[in-house]
């Protein structure tokens, strides 16, 4: 399911696309569990060193792996016979973060690089480059940035192709971004009528 929501505080103004696991949005939804960012990157680290769906020795973790287990809410994972098993997995794939600015300035670059370390990323601009700063263009190709320019009638024109996203190592600070991106997901679901982002300039 792709789904596009606005990016989370914190990431700046970014429209996100979403690749939503379907499989772990209707179990999440089955056990009313929504994000699982509970006790910060702290708890994705000891989640991310468990394995998927296979038993773990509880005894063998460190304390600081069992204080967070016993405390994860229902979903996270289960513990039986003395064994521990990861249910959670990451929500969703963040596809691309789309800035949206009148031009192709260094404001809009700096708000388009925040999302570098986690997708692809695009710049949507509604004030055509002048034979002056073909330079700024050669940047954000530089940087991987793609550049659209939104023509009056709506039509969109790559003026630079975004460099295709190649994610380089799992991290809890990669799930961390997914989650806050799915929790933006779910309020959309609860509320449709999301209000519209405002431009960086």
């Amino acid at each position: 399911m792709l789904a596009t929501v606005p990016a989370s505080a914190g990431f700046g103004v970014a429209e996100l696309q979403l690749d939503i696991d379907d499989a772990e949005h209707e179990r999440r939804q089955a056990a009313s569990l929504g994000v699982a960012t509970g006790y910060g990157f702290g708890g994705l680290d000891v989640l991310m060193a468990l394995p998927h769906g296979l038993p773990v020795p509880f005894e063998s973790l460190t304390d600081h792996q069992r204080a967070y287990i016993r405390r994860a809410p229902a979903g996270i994972c289960t513990v039986a016979d003395g064994q521990v098993v990861r249910h959670v997995a990451r929500p969703c794939q963040v596809r691309l973060a789309t800035v949206r600015a009148a031009s192709a300035s260094q404001l809009a670059l700096g708000a388009a690089e925040k999302f570098t370390t986690f997708c692809a990323r695009k710049v949507i601009i509604t004030r055509a480059p002048t034979v002056h700063y073909p330079e700024k263009l050669l940047e954000f190709g530089y940087y991987g940035i793609g550049v659209c320019l939104q023509h009056p009638d709506g039509h969109l024109e790559t003026l630079v192709e975004p460099r295709p996203w190649r994610t380089k190592r799992h991290s809890p600070e990669a799930w961390w971004f997914a989650e806050t991106a799915y929790g933006q997901f779910l309020a959309q679901q609860s509320s449709p009528h999301a209000p519209t982002l405002s431009p960086a300039s």
